[in-house]
C-alpha cells in the first residue's frame, strides 16, 4: 500500500515537472548568469497558489485557529485571488501570460504584509510609520501605476485589519502609499526617490493631523506625530533603493532610472562605439530617434526603444571595417575594393551574423541589462541577409545555396519595442540608398519593408497589431521626410572685380 502511494506521488511530481519544463521551453527568455540575474519562469497558477499559501500562514497567527476564523481567512484569500485574476484579465491583459509579472505582484504583496507585521512586532513602533509607500513605488516603477493603486488599497485594508480594524491606520497607509505612487511617476534618477520620501512625509503628517482633529477636535500637532511621519518618508525612500536593483535583475524588469543610466554616452561601451565605429554610431543615433518616435505613436516604452537601439549594433566593434557605414574611404562600389569583395558570400554572411554573437558577449561583459540586450539579436530576428544571398546565387548558377545558411540565428522579436527596433534599423539603412527621397517614395519604401517582414513571419511572436504597424509606418515616414528634407540652394555673392580684396576701409586718395 505504501509503495503504491509512493509511485502515485512520484508520477504526480514527474508530471508537474514535465509541465513546468514545457512552459519554460515556450518562454522567449533565457536563463541568466547569476542568481540575481537568473530569470524566473514559474507557471502563473503555481505562483498564485504559492503567494496565497504564504499569505495564509503569515495571517494565520493573527486570525486564530478556530474553524470560523479559518473559513473567513480562506474566504478573504479566495476573494483576493479572484479579484486580481479578473483585474489582470480585463485591465492588464498583457500580464495574464507574463509569469514574471504575476510572480513580482505576489512578491510585492507579501513584502508589504511583512513590513506591516514587522512594524507590529517592534516594541514602541508606531503603525503610522509602516512604509507601505515603498511597495507602491516598486510596483509603479516595475509594473504599472494602476496595479500599484490596487495593491496599495489591499495593503491599507490588511494593515487596518491586523491592527484591530483600525480606521486610522487604513487611512494613513492608503494616503501615504498614494502619495508615493503619484510622486514617483516622474522619477528619472535614484536621487529623485529621496524627494518622493519628502512628499510621503508631509502627506502622512497632514493625514495624521486631520485624523487628530476628527477624533479630538484639537488642531494642535504633536511633535511625536511629525517624527513618525518623517520616519515613514525616510523608510519609503530608502527601501526601494535597496529592493529595485535586485528585483530588476531577478524579474527581468527595468526602470527609467536604469535606462537613463545605461543610455549615458559616457559609458565605456558607447564611447568605444563613438570612437572606433563612427559610422555605426551615427546610424545608431538615427535609428534610436526613429524608434523612440514610433514607440510613442503606439504607446510602447519609448525610452526602452531609444536605449535599446543605442546598443543594438555594439557587436560591430569587433570588426567595424566589415560594415559599409564604417568604410569612410569608400564613396561608391567602384572606387575601392572592400573586404567582402575578396571573400566568399557565405563567409561574408558569417562575418555579418557574428556581430550579433559578439554584441551579446560585449553586453554581458559590460553588465548591460537583459531588457536592453534583447535588442541585439531580436532586431534582426531570423531575417535573410539578402545582399550576400543574391551574390551567392549569382556565383553558383548550378546549385542554389540554402537560404537558411544566410539567415540570422534569431530569436524573432518578442515585444513591440524590439519589433520597432527591427523596422527602424531596416528602414534607415534602406533610405540611405534612395535617390531623391520624396515623401511618397519614402512611404512606399517603409510600407514595402514592413510588408516583407510581416510576410517573412518576423512578427509571429510579438504582441503587435496591424493598427500598430500602420501607426509605425506613419511615424517612420514623417521622421524620414524630416531627415531627408529638401534644402534650398543659397545664392552666391557676385565675385569682386579685382582678385585682391581691399582690406583698408578708407577710400583711395586718387
Amino acid at each position: 500500500m505504501t509503495q503504491s502511494w509512493l509511485r502515485a506521488f512520484r508520477r504526480l511530481l514527474q508530471g508537474m515537472l514535465s509541465w513546468v519544463e514545457a512552459l519554460q521551453k515556450r518562454s522567449p527568455r533565457k536563463e541568466g548568469r547569476s542568481f540575481f540575474s537568473r530569470e524566473v519562469h514559474i507557471p502563473t497558477p503555481l505562483v498564485t497558489a504559492g503567494a496565497a499559501a504564504v499569505l495564509f500562514f503569515i495571517l494565520l497567527p493573527e486570525v486564530g485557529l478556530t474553524p470560523r476564523h479559518l473559513i473567513c481567512l480562506l474566504g478573504f484569500l479566495g476573494f483576493l485571488v479572484a479579484f486580481f485574476v479578473i483585474y489582470f484579465r480585463y485591465d492588464l491583459p498583457q500580464f495574464t501570460n507574463d509569469d514574471e509579472a504575476v510572480f513580482l505582484t505576489g512578491v510585492c504583496i507579501l513584502l508589504g504584509v511583512l513590513f506591516i507585521e514587522v512594524g507590529r512586532v517592534i516594541p514602541s513602533f508606531s503603525e503610522f510609520a509602516v512604509p507601505v509607500g515603498s511597495i507602491a513605488i516598486v510596483v509603479t516603477l516595475l509594473l504599472q501605476i494602476r496595479l500599484a493603486l490596487l495593491i496599495n488599497i489591499v495593503l491599507a485594508l490588511i494593515a487596518g485589519f491586523l491592527n484591530r480594524f483600525s480606521y486610522d491606520i487604513t487611512v494613513v497607509c492608503f494616503f501615504s502609499g498614494a502619495a508615493a505612487m503619484l510622486a514617483c511617476q516622474k522619477v528619472r534618477t535614484r536621487g529623485d526617490i529621496l524627494s518622493v520620501g519628502f512628499h510621503v512625509a508631509w502627506v502622512t503628517l497632514l493625514t495624521m493631523w486631520g485624523l487628530r482633529i476628527f477624533h479630538a477636535g484639537s488642531p494642535n500637532l504633536r511633535l511625536i506625530d511629525a517624527g513618525w511621519a518623517l520616519l515613514n518618508g525616510a523608510l519609503t525612500a530608502s527601501l526601494p533603493l535597496a529592493l529595485l536593483p535586485m528585483l530588476e535583475s531577478f524579474f527581468s524588469r527595468i526602470t527609467a532610472i536604469t535606462l537613463l543610466e545605461v543610455g549615458d554616452f559616457n559609458r565605456p561601451l558607447l564611447r568605444r562605439l563613438m570612437i572606433e565605429a563612427p559610422g555605426t554610431y551615427h546610424h545608431t543615433l538615427l535609428v534610436s530617434a526613429l524608434a523612440e518616435q514610433a514607440a510613442e505613436a503606439i504607446g510602447a516604452n519609448s525610452l526602452l526603444c531609444r536605449v535599446g537601439m543605442y546598443y543594438h549594433d555594439i557587436g560591430k566593434l569587433v570588426h567595424p571595417e566589415y560594415f559599409i557605414e564604417n568604410q569612410t574611404m569608400r564613396r561608391s562600389p567602384k572606387e575601392k575594393a572592400e573586404h567582402h569583395d575578396k571573400i566568399n558570400p557565405s563567409i561574408s554572411s558569417l562575418v555579418i551574423m557574428s556581430h550579433v554573437k559578439d554584441g551579446l558577449a560585449l553586453a554581458r561583459a559590460n553588465n548591460v541589462p537583459e531588457e536592453v540586450a534583447r535588442f541585439i539579436p531580436e532586431h534582426h530576428g531570423t531575417s535573410l541577409i539578402k545582399y550576400f544571398y543574391m551574390r551567392a546565387l549569382e556565383q553558383d548558377d548550378e546549385q542554389s545555396p540554402p537560404p537558411e545558411t544566410f539567415r540570422y540565428p534569431g530569436p524573432k522579436p518578442h515585444s513591440k519595442e524590439t519589433v520597432i527596433g527591427m523596422l527602424a534599423d531596416s528602414v534607415e539603412a534602406a533610405s540611405r540608398a534612395m535617390e531623391e527621397p520624396t515623401y511618397d517614395r519614402l512611404r512606399d519604401l517603409v510600407e514595402k519593408i514592413v510588408n516583407s517582414k510581416y510576410i517573412d513571419g518576423q512578427f509571429d511572436n510579438a504582441p503587435i497589431t496591424l493598427e500598430d504597424l500602420r501607426k509605425i509606418i506613419e511615424s517612420f515616414t514623417h521622421s524620414l521626410s524630416a531627415i531627408y528634407h529638401v534644402r534650398i540652394e543659397y545664392p552666391e555673392f557676385p565675385e569682386p572685380e579685382s582678385s585682391v580684396l581691399r582690406t583698408d576701409p578708407r577710400p583711395s586718395s586718387e
